[in-house]
């Protein structure tokens, strides 16, 4: 119950950061555009998080692996809210943008791929489905690569977080692997 608890803060600090820099940070022309922005950073981390959660010892101890893979859906549907934001939620505007766009297209797909995970993230759903959990929560790699495929095709400069993303799924992917288990 701490554990959750401590993870439920943990995965709230984003917002009252973000609350004091929209406060502090005078240098934000496009608000809306700045809150997509940081929304998909902040859910790309969180799922780094997750994925590090199980694997450094610091992280297993005080977080909730649970919380904080829920914690990056959240910020992934506030990326996505922002986004309708921004597009006044017109929908027509939204279905082109859906049709013209790969970077959408390829954000939308994390997204149907991260719907199995957060339905069956309950210890009910986990009893449930048995060994066919395991499998469903792979996926959280694949979404990981994808989140970075659409983070990829959105940047036009400033390739200094791709950098660190790639590097961070390399170090994710070592410390997931057999290698790294078994020493072989």
């Amino acid at each position: 119950m701490i554990k959750t608890s401590v993870t439920i803060l943990f995965a709230q600090l984003p917002i009252f950061i973000i609350i004091l820099l929209f406060l502090t940070l005078d240098t934000i022309v496009n608000p809306i555009s700045y809150l997509i922005n940081i929304s998909g950073h902040i859910s790309i981390i969180f799922l780094f998080i997750t994925l590090l959660s199980s694997r450094i010892i610091l992280l297993k101890e005080k977080l909730d692996r649970r919380v904080l893979g829920l914690a990056s859906f959240f910020y992934l549907i506030a990326h996505m809210i922002f986004y309708y934001i921004d597009n006044n939620f017109i929908l027509e505007y939204m279905v082109d943008d859906l049709i013209s766009l790969s970077f959408i297209q390829v954000g939308y797909f994390a997204f149907v791929l991260y719907l199995p995970l957060v339905f069956s993230s309950s210890s009910k759903a986990k009893i449930i489905l048995g060994k066919l959990w395991s499998s469903i929560h792979k996926l959280i790699y694949l979404i990981l690569a994808i989140s970075l495929i659409h983070y990829y095709q959105v940047i036009k400069a400033d390739f200094i977080y791709m950098y660190f993303y790639l590097l961070l799924s390399l170090f994710v992917l070592f410390k997931s692997s057999n290698i790294q288990k078994h020493g072989s």
